[in-house]
């Protein structure tokens, strides 16, 4: 699902929200999955630490450019870019060397649409030879219960579907070092498991 799409995605809920009054922020909502990839935890982290690699492994994300000073660690901030040259950006906020990091996503000052706040970690643990890749999208969402029912209804189905293809495609990619498909990322799809809201 390409950057574009998904916003066309969401316009119409938007506009819904917007002629709402606006009452008080919805909770915290999350989705996260899991995979477990045929690599050492310190072999993925080399894989994980390198903040230029998203296209590789992420559906619809043909380039990433690094667009701070910082190339890894707090700060580093980056675009991921769709073929049609949409972009999102996206910044560390945490970073937990050899395990993982946390970045905000955003346009510009503001928050990805159509959120109040939204953050993605990934985190990384060992699992005998292997490890497990944990990814968790955290997002809020404003207009109160009603934007509480957006995200239980429509959004979090969506970013669950989207974080299995996303799961699917860093397996291929870490595994084997080479892009990943839509076909590869189908074909892995199923080992990938969606973990409690809490998780």
């Amino acid at each position: 699902m390409a950057i574009k799409s998904t916003k066309q995605a969401l316009s119409s809920v938007i506009a819904l929200a917007m002629m709402l009054p606006v009452a008080a922020w919805a909770e915290l909502q999350r989705a996260a999955v899991a995979v477990q990839a045929s690599l050492s935890l310190e072999q993925a982290w080399q894989k994980l630490e390198d903040f230029s690699t998203p296209h590789n492994y992420v559906p619809g994300i043909v380039r990433t450019e690094i667009v701070s000073e910082v190339k890894k660690g707090v700060g580093a901030h980056r675009r991921v870019y769709d073929e049609d040259g949409d972009f999102l950006e996206e910044t560390v906020i945490d970073w937990n060397d050899g395990q993982g990091f946390v970045i905000k996503l955003h346009d510009g000052d503001q928050p990805m649409a159509p959120f109040e706040r939204a953050q993605f970690r990934y985190q990384l643990a060992q699992q005998g030879q292997d490890t497990q890749i944990a990814l968790s999208l955290a997002f809020e969402m404003p207009w109160g219960g009603f934007g509480q029912a957006i995200g239980n209804w429509i959004i979090l189905p969506v970013m669950e579907g989207r974080l299995i293809q996303v799961a699917a495609g860093m397996k291929h990619y870490y595994e084997t070092g080479t892009v990943a498909t839509e076909a590869d990322r189908e074909r892995l799809a199923g080992g990938v498991t969606v973990l409690p809201a809490g998780q």
